[in-house]
């Protein structure tokens, strides 16, 4: 297993996630960001969008929405990483970029794992993850990221 990777900005995590997507390679105009139950951060992403200038399409869908929605990433904010995980590997399609605002330790679960400590949002990158997502992200988004001493 490999180690997680890390960044560190002062933006919130609403706008690094986007950030990430940004860094992503699409096969469509306009990626969909899927937001797995909870509105009130599907509401903050688009707020984002708009103060940005980003073109994403933000959804705020139930978890068992998830096989009908045609999601280019996900958003998961109230599973463990065990769950995360799981819904990660039910997708009956190739898996969607993920990424977590609740899994600290980033080795199971989400590519992307986004957390807040001092004010200031950081992020890890289970590399094992993004791997078996189909979505390309440029390895420049790595560079941003340093490996942890565990």
């Amino acid at each position: 297993m490999s180690k997680p990777v890390y960044a560190v900005s002062t933006h919130n995590m609403f706008i690094i996630t986007l950030s990430i997507l940004s860094y992503a390679k699409w096969n469509t105009p306009t990626p969909a960001l899927c937001v797995i139950d909870n509105p009130n951060y599907a509401l903050q992403f688009n707020q984002a969008i708009r103060l940005q200038g980003y073109h994403y399409k933000i959804s705020s869908i139930r978890l068992n929405e998830l096989d009908k929605s045609s999601c280019n990433a996900i958003f998961l904010s109230t599973f463990s990483p065990q769950e995360e995980q799981k819904i990660i590997h039910s997708q009956r399609q190739d898996p969607p970029l993920s990424f977590s605002s609740t899994n600290q330790t980033c080795e199971i679960g989400s590519a992307f794992c986004l957390y807040t400590r001092n004010n200031n949002t950081s992020f890890k990158v289970n590399l094992d993850s993004l791997s078996q997502s189909k979505v390309r992200v440029d390895p420049r988004v790595l560079l941003l990221a340093k490996v942890t001493e565990q």
